[in-house]
């Protein structure tokens, strides 16, 4: 049941600015460094800010040995390349706290020769499951 409530009484009136808004930050994870560029490279093409991960095969991952990843802080979603995820470190993104949606994805090719992810899996740990993109 939704509750309306009267906001009015700690609501100045006037009209204030957030600020500058600050653009989408999509982290890109991919051993594979043709398709993390690529990735990387698609989301800022269209106004996106990337980081850019290699992954606990291609360098030390801060989910192996902690609790939380700080590329998880500075990021709004994440996109893992389904190829470099191994069953540990999926198991890693389900059972740790974590704040941000994690999408396994697989790549695709444009028609310029670049690569842009497409997303095949949500890895949801609120629901204790995985749940995969309709074709």
């Amino acid at each position: 049941m939704t509750t309306l409530t009267d906001m009015s009484a700690r609501k100045s009136g006037a009209i204030r600015s957030s600020g500058a808004s600050r653009p989408t930050t999509v982290l890109v994870m991919s051993a594979d460094p043709t398709l993390r560029e690529g990735w990387a490279r698609s989301f800022e093409t269209v106004g996106f800010r990337a980081i850019r991960c290699a992954g606990p095969q291609s360098t030390s991952c801060a989910l192996e040995t902690r609790d939380r990843c700080p590329l998880h802080d500075d990021a709004d979603v994440a996109f893992y390349d389904h190829d470099s995820v191994s069953p540990e470190l999926t198991v890693r993104l389900m059972t740790l706290p974590r704040a941000i949606p994690v999408m396994l994805a697989r790549d695709r090719e444009t028609p310029d020769g670049g690569h842009e992810a497409v997303p095949v899996q949500l890895l949801d740990a609120h629901t204790a499951g995985v749940r995969t993109a309709k074709s």
